[in-house]
C-alpha cells in the first residue's frame, strides 16, 4: 500500500545524533521513502530551527546537514517540486522551518491555492469535534497564503550557494535601467506612440512604437501596465466556458469576448503545474507579435533557465513568480520611432 502523505519530525537536522545522517543524508533512505508513496504524494519533512540572512554558506555552518538533504532531494530524479515554510507556534524560542516535497506538479496547484479554497475544503473534508470547539486551532487558508511566499532568509543563504544560482540575478528589478511606460494623458511620461494600420486579413490594427526616446537594452516595458495584469485561474476560466454553452439567455456575447481576450492576451504561469494564467490589460496588449527574430526587440525580464526548466527547489522563484510572470525588458538597443514587437512564444 502507497502512502498519499509522509510525515519526517524525529529531531532537528543540525542536532548531533548519529541516527541524524540516516534520515537526512543517506539517499537510499530518502528514494526508499518515495517508493513508499504514491504517484501524487507528498513528504513533510521538518528541517530545523529557521535561518537569518546573516548565516553563512548552507554547506559550510551548522545546517550543512539540511543542506546535503535539499541539495539530494533537488536531484532525485523524482522530485517534482519543493517549498519551505515556517511556523512560530512550534513552541520553541525561535520559529522552526518546514519542508514540503512533492512527486507530482498538481502539489503546486494545492499549494497555491487562494484562502478561500482552503477555507471551503476545510469545511469540505474536517471532522467535528465532540466540544464543537475548531479542531483546527492555528490553520486556515489565510495561514496556508501566508505560507506560500518564503521569508527572506531562505533566499538570501539560497543564493550564497556556489556557483550563485542562475535566478538569484533578478532578486528585484535594475536600478540602473530605466522605465519606459504607455501613458496616454502625459506626453513627457509617455515613451510610446501608437499607430493604426492594416493587418494581413485587411483590418486595422495597432501597432505600438517607441515615441520620445531610445530605450536601451535592458530597459523595463510598460512594467505599470504589466503589473496591472489580472489573474485568472483554470477554474476560472471552465466557468466561464461552461456558462458560454448555456442557450437560452441571450446573454452570452460577453462572456465570449471575454473568453477570446483572454485566449489572445493571457498566458500562463511560467511555474509548471500551476493553474494561474495573466491577462494583459494595459497598453501592452497592442504590441505585435512576430515569428521573425530579426525584428523582435523585447523578451521576458528573466531569460528561460538554463536547465530549461524551473528548478524544482529555488526561493528566488517562489518569491518573485509573479514577477517573472509579467515584466518585459528590451532584448536589444532600440531607436526612437522604431516598431516594439515581442515574439510569438514569448510565454511558451
Amino acid at each position: 500500500e502507497k502512502f498519499d502523505v509522509i510525515v519526517l519530525d524525529a529531531l532537528d537536522p543540525e542536532d548531533d545524533a548519529e541516527i541524524a545522517d540516516k534520515l537526512y543524508t543517506d539517499d537510499a533512505f530518502l528514494t526508499a521513502l518515495y517508493r513508499s508513496m504514491s504517484d501524487d504524494g507528498v513528504l513533510i519533512i521538518q528541517v530545523g530551527t529557521a535561518p537569518s540572512i546573516h548565516d553563512p554558506r548552507a554547506d559550510l555552518g551548522v545546517y550543512a546537514r539540511r543542506e546535503k538533504m535539499f541539495k539530494l532531494l533537488e536531484d532525485h530524479s523524482e522530485t517534482a517540486a519543493m517549498f519551505v515554510y515556517e511556523e512560530s507556534h512550534s513552541r520553541f524560542y525561535e520559529p522552526q522551518s518546514f519542508l514540503v516535497v512533492c512527486k507530482s506538479n498538481d502539489c503546486r496547484k494545492r499549494w497555491y491555492a487562494q484562502p478561500d479554497e482552503i477555507d471551503f475544503a476545510i469545511y469540505e473534508r474536517i471532522r467535528d469535534t465532540e466540544s464543537s470547539e475548531p479542531a483546527l486551532a492555528l490553520f486556515d487558508g489565510s495561514t496556508q497564503r501566508s505560507y506560500q511566499i518564503p521569508p527572506r532568509a531562505w533566499e538570501t543563504v539560497y543564493c550564497r550557494r556556489e556557483p550563485e544560482p542562475f535566478e538569484c540575478a533578478y532578486r528585484g528589478l535594475d536600478l540602473t535601467k530605466e522605465i519606459h511606460e504607455f501613458d496616454w494623458g502625459d506626453e513627457e511620461e509617455n515613451s510610446f506612440e501608437v499607430k493604426v494600420t492594416k493587418g494581413p486579413d485587411g483590418k486595422n490594427e495597432p501597432r505600438v512604437y517607441a515615441a520620445t526616446d531610445d530605450i536601451k537594452k535592458g530597459d523595463y516595458i510598460m512594467a505599470s501596465d504589466l503589473a496591472a495584469s489580472f489573474t485568472v485561474s483554470d477554474e476560472s476560466l471552465d466557468n466561464l466556458k461552461k456558462n458560454a454553452e448555456i442557450v437560452g439567455t441571450g446573454r452570452l456575447t460577453v462572456i465570449e469576448d471575454l473568453l477570446e481576450y483572454i485566449d489572445r492576451h493571457g498566458h500562463r504561469s511560467v511555474a509548471s503545474g500551476s493553474s494561474t494564467n495573466y491577462v494583459e490589460v494595459g497598453g501592452s496588449f497592442m504590441i505585435r507579435r512576430s515569428d521573425n527574430e530579426a525584428e523582435v526587440n523585447i523578451g521576458k525580464w528573466i531569460p528561460t533557465h538554463p536547465s530549461g526548466k524551473i528548478p524544482v527547489y529555488s526561493p528566488v522563484y517562489e518569491r518573485r513568480m509573479r514577477s517573472f510572470d509579467v515584466f518585459l525588458v528590451a532584448t536589444r538597443d532600440i531607436e526612437e520611432g522604431e516598431e516594439i514587437v515581442k515574439p510569438v512564444n514569448l510565454w511558451a
